[in-house]
């Protein structure tokens, strides 16, 4: 039989979330900056582990191999009940059993709720380049480009730093870091082929930042600042290039012309 928390009225307590998991976490019940500096460390990861997830259901199963892997089952469901029990406390102060609206259990699933007028940047960012899909899909370039725009601006730096390598960021972390950088290049190459240089060639060099070794932002910056008249930083971005390349092994391309990129 499936159990469905129920949320508490709407008019009670803390109203939503927003949540900051790019570049650092940043908790802001109610839009309020919290000190939790009192919550037990593991307590804090559980957290960011649902914020990362904001929206979506999580089996149990998942929260437990990621965050107790080495304990036996029953140990480890337990200390996730009381981890899920800490936080409604802390989030909802006197909130009664069953009744939190932020974290909702759904069987034997959990998801974080941020509530209406609450935001994740992490979900913030898929939907915005969902947004670029469609956009995409139906060939209007001045809507992706405002969501790519969008979805950058989101992405304010590596998903949850203070966790460190630990296993259950890592794929996560490289996922949405090669996703941004693919959302800079695919902004630089429609705003050149919107004749917009100088905006290709910041594009471009947002898609360097995040990966200095990606062959497509390098040639569409050299392009761009070359179509924008700067030719002496388009000759010091294509020997800075070239020296990447070589350091790779890689023969010196013959031109910088863009070559295809996929969409976000």
């Amino acid at each position: 039989m499936i159990s469905r928390d129920r949320p508490a009225a709407a008019s009670e307590g803390r109203r939503y979330l927003r949540l900051r998991c790019f570049g650092g976490f940043r908790l802001e019940p109610d839009g309020v900056p919290v000190d939790w500096s009192g919550v037990r460390p593991r307590i804090r990861t559980l957290m960011r582990y649902l914020a990362a997830e904001a929206g979506q259901p999580v089996h149990r199963e998942r929260i437990t191999a990621a965050l107790w892997p080495g304990l036996p089952d029953r140990a480890a469901v337990n200390n996730l009940h009381v981890g899920v029990s800490t936080l409604r406390t802390f989030l909802e102060p006197g909130v009664a059993r069953g009744a939190s609206r932020f974290i909702v259990r759904d069987g034997s699933s959990y998801r974080l709720d941020v509530g209406a007028g609450g935001v994740c940047d992490v979900s913030a960012f898929e939907a915005a380049l969902a947004a670029v899909r469609r956009a995409r899909s139906t060939g209007e370039d001045a809507a992706a480009v405002a969501a790519l725009r969008g979805a950058l601006d989101h992405y304010t730096g590596d998903l949850l730093p203070e966790d460190g390598p630990a296993d259950w960021v890592l794929a996560g972390r490289d996922r949405h870091r090669t996703r941004a950088t693919e959302a800079a290049v695919l902004l630089a190459r429609l705003e050149l082929n919107r004749g917009r240089a100088r905006a290709a060639a910041t594009a471009a060099r947002r898609a360097l930042e995040l990966d200095g070794y990606h062959d497509d932002g390098w040639r569409l910056l050299v392009t761009a600042q070359r179509r924008a008249g700067d030719v002496a930083a388009s000759q010091r971005s294509q020997q800075t290039y070239e020296r990447m390349l070589r350091s790779l092994g890689v023969a010196r391309p013959a031109d910088t012309r863009p070559v295809h990129v996929t969409a976000a």
